[in-house]
């Protein structure tokens, strides 16, 4: 259920089943000429334009936003689907809502927004009129009850929201056209973003991995890093019930990872844990290496990783991770081989560690019969890509190279 909207949102709204199929068309028959002439004669110049833009995203947006039903679209542009929550990435979030009223702010194209309706009633709003449209559109698709969904055009700082109703808000972290990390920069105001997500007895909103708030900003909050497939997405700030449903606590913060088909490993100590954590240094590379999550180095918790699994920290919290025993990670599940994305760490047993001399080291790698598949930079400037494709042809075992800093000189090993 949509508000009136006028032009050529409005017309998405009230030809979405023929839209649909135009693009579809598109989709098979490609952008030649002829497709597009007739495009544009049956919907118009401008109306043409987005069709034959939405047709082109269409992978793309399969990929982020996983594969519609029957032969449904998903309604995006360029900025709305860079923007758009990744669906495994949504679909954890939803979870944290319960069966809450939950209005998605600021929702963009509705990639958040399709998950929160497949758990409950979302009333999905945006300031932009063809957002508002396409969040809408993919809403329709997505529901199987059309009651439970509502698309607004407004601004968020004016809706009226209920007190038992819950809060899902995305600012825009691209004031004056251009991406920041940095909180002033938002769109709403970061103290009008505050105040709705106080106000709300459930909320959530939906940060940049970088951004940094105020210590005070996050007292009454719980602060999670979710990254998928190795890369940080995003960093949820949480208040409310949503902390509860999700089995956290206030004033700590925590790190998920999320694989490809959506299986989550979690990282959250109690704020005890966070708080004593003083890890020893090591100077050189031991019997294994170990690289946490990315999610765990942006949430800050390298160092409370390293605590609790007895580990070294080579060099600094920003560099690899180094312990004596390699048994000790037998017990922990999220420790897999190296090549599988849903663990919280990748850990690899040394077999060589010595100088990051290009001769050196290309003279190791031959004598063992090895290449590296996997390179791991961690202090120094090297190009992963660059090593692989230099040492691809060194040998016919694949290792794991990883190159450090520890202290003054660059120091290599490899791993199994």
């Amino acid at each position: 259920m949509t508000e009136r909207l006028s032009g050529t949102a409005g017309a998405i709204g009230a030809n979405q089943a023929a839209c649909e199929a135009a693009i579809n068309e598109i989709l098979g028959e490609g952008t030649d000429a002829k497709t597009i002439t007739r495009t544009r004669q049956v919907f118009g110049e401008e109306l043409a334009e987005i069709l034959v833009s939405v047709a082109a995203l269409q992978p793309k947006a399969r990929r982020k936003l996983g594969v519609p039903a029957d032969h449904h679209v998903w309604w995006v542009t360029e900025k709305s689907l860079q923007q758009a929550t990744a669906w495994q990435v949504a679909r954890l979030k939803s979870c944290w809502f319960g069966n809450r009223d939950v209005f998605d702010l600021c929702c963009g194209a509705g990639g958040d927004a399709v998950h929160l309706a497949r758990r409950g009633i979302v009333i999905a709003v945006d300031s932009d009129d063809l957002m508002t449209a396409m969040a809408a559109a993919n809403l329709a698709n997505a529901a199987s009850d059309v009651n439970q969904v509502r698309a607004r055009c407004a601004d968020a700082t004016t809706i009226e929201i209920p007190p038992d109703s819950a809060v899902h808000i995305d600012p825009d972290r691209r004031g004056g056209g251009r991406r920041s990390s940095r909180v002033v920069n938002y769109q709403p105001a970061w103290d009008q973003v505050q105040r709705i997500a106080h106000a709300s007895r459930s909320s959530l909103v939906k940060l940049a991995p970088a951004a940094q708030i105020e210590p005070e900003d996050s007292e009454d909050a719980h602060r999670c890093w979710i990254s998928l497939s190795g890369s940080v997405r995003e960093q949820s700030v949480m208040r409310g019930e949503t902390v509860a449903e999700a089995k956290l606590a206030i004033g700590t913060r925590s790190a998920v990872s999320l694989s490809a088909d959506s299986s989550e490993s979690w990282f959250a100590p109690p704020g005890s844990e966070i708080d004593s954590a003083n890890a020893k240094i090591a100077t050189q590379p031991k019997e294994i290496l170990i690289d946490p999550d990315a999610a765990i180095r942006a949430a800050g918790l390298t160092e409370t990783f390293a605590c609790r699994y007895r580990c070294e920290l080579l060099g600094s919290p920003a560099g690899f991770l180094t312990a004596d025993q390699f048994d000790q990670f037998d017990q922990f599940e999220q420790f897999k081989r190296a090549d599988d994305p849903s663990t919280m760490a990748v850990i690899g047993r040394v077999f060589w560690t010595g100088s990051c001399d290009d001769r050196k080291l290309r003279r190791e790698l031959r004598s063992r019969d090895c290449f590296p598949a996997v390179v791991k930079v961690r202090g120094t400037d090297h190009d992963p890509s660059t090593l692989v494709r230099r040492y691809r042809k060194c040998g016919q075992r694949p290792v794991t190279l990883w190159i450090t800093r520890p202290g003054d000189r660059v120091v290599a090993a490899l791993t199994q």
